[in-house]
């Protein structure tokens, strides 16, 4: 973050989004905690993702869910300088990953969704090449080391 000083009505905000959000994701994480773990789970899929939690994906991607959904309730402040950091990661996970194609529906068609990361698989996997994997997962990604 640049070096800003955040108030007391950036701090609730997070504070709010936290507390609002609680109910609906199963922990009760901070702003940082989450962009955190957006990280890691970004570094994850560079990495190459582990098959073996591959029916696991979308709830590893649940942090940028939260993230989606937290960003309207935080202050402008908040949103400014903590949008470069998830630009970032956002950017890292799209080179990481492939869109999904769901029947009916086209590659960029897909990508405009708002909430496109929900929509991607990793390129590069590790793990046990005779573990099942998503049908969506296609075509399938690259076994690594």
């Amino acid at each position: 973050m640049e070096n800003e000083t955040l108030t007391a009505e950036d701090y609730a905000s997070i504070h709010r989004a936290t507390e609002l959000l609680s109910t609906t994701y199963l922990h009760r994480l901070t702003l940082n905690a989450r962009l955190e773990a957006w990280s890691e789970f970004v570094e994850d899929v560079e990495g190459g993702f582990d098959v073996c939690w591959a029916w696991e994906f979308d709830n590893d991607a649940a942090h940028r869910d939260w993230l989606h959904d937290a960003w309207p309730i935080l202050t402008e402040r908040v949103r400014r300088l903590r949008q470069p950091e998830l630009d970032a990661l956002d950017d890292r996970f799209r080179a990481a990953t492939a869109p999904m194609t769901p029947r009916g529906m086209s590659r960029s068609a897909m990508d405009e969704r708002e909430e496109w990361w929900q929509f991607r698989y990793p390129l590069q996997v590790t793990g046990d090449p005779g573990d099942p994997l998503p049908p969506t997962w296609s075509p399938p990604p690259t076994y690594i080391g």
